[in-house]
């Protein structure tokens, strides 16, 4: 189980509920907070703290802890102007990452003007998926395939630097299957000094592999085992 993670929901709808719930479950501390009593009755009992309070009231945000959190997610739906105003005290207060629902366009050109550039669509990215991309930064995509079975796409951790798939065992150990790697390659131009490089795909990986520095991995297995094998 991933610990130490810390995340302020503000907004506690269809979204930002399952995305409290989904952040809770993976082992974070999440407080989560709603100006609607009725919202914050049906999630207090299953995340660490669950708060009635009108997010765009300055004073009350700031007698909360949101500073020293890993992020703070504005979740709000449909109420353009509490968006807005929460993102502005959220930037005051200090919080080193905010991440916005994006209502509309106009919405998202005003976030930017913020120079808030993690935003999100709901419909485009769940729950489960941001919440997995927020306690893992490593993480860089995850598909779910079948019930608690997906794909996941990570950066090489440190300990398999300098290791060979055999020697790894991330099979045996971790119950992974190691899909193929992305290695880092350089790709030519006509100049040699405006080399550039990209990823490219090896196939079916041999066991005498060796794991680099940018290795991409690409691993199907169930989130259990994942997580374990991120704890290590």
């Amino acid at each position: 189980m991933i610990i130490n993670k810390k995340f302020c929901v503000i907004g506690l709808g269809y979204f930002g509920q399952n995305l409290a719930l989904s952040l809770s479950r993976k082992g974070a501390y999440v407080l989560a907070i709603d100006k609607d009593p009725d919202r914050v009755d049906l999630i207090k009992e299953q995340v660490e703290d669950a708060v009635v309070l009108d997010s765009t009231d300055e004073k009350t945000m700031r007698n909360f802890d949101i500073k020293d959190m890993d992020a703070a997610i504005v979740a709000i739906g449909e109420d353009f102007e509490s968006s807005i105003i929460t993102t502005a005290i959220l930037q005051e207060i200090g919080v080193k990452k905010i991440i916005n629902r994006v209502l509309n366009p106009i919405h998202e050109r005003i976030l930017r003007s913020f120079n808030i550039t993690d935003t999100l669509v709901p419909e485009a990215e769940t729950a489960d998926h941001l919440a997995n991309k927020l306690i893992i930064p490593e993480l860089l995509e995850s598909y779910k395939i079948y019930d608690n079975y997906h794909i996941y796409e990570i950066k090489v951790p440190d300990w398999l630097i300098g290791q060979t798939i055999q020697a790894a065992n991330i099979r045996g150990q971790y119950n992974l299957n190691i899909v193929t790697i992305k290695t880092l390659a350089p790709q030519y131009g006509i100049l040699r000094f405006n080399d550039k490089k990209d990823y490219v795909v090896v196939g079916i990986p041999k066991p005498d592999s060796i794991f680099n520095e940018n290795d991409i991995l690409v691993l199907f297995g169930q989130e259990k085992d994942f997580m374990k094998f991120i704890g290590e």
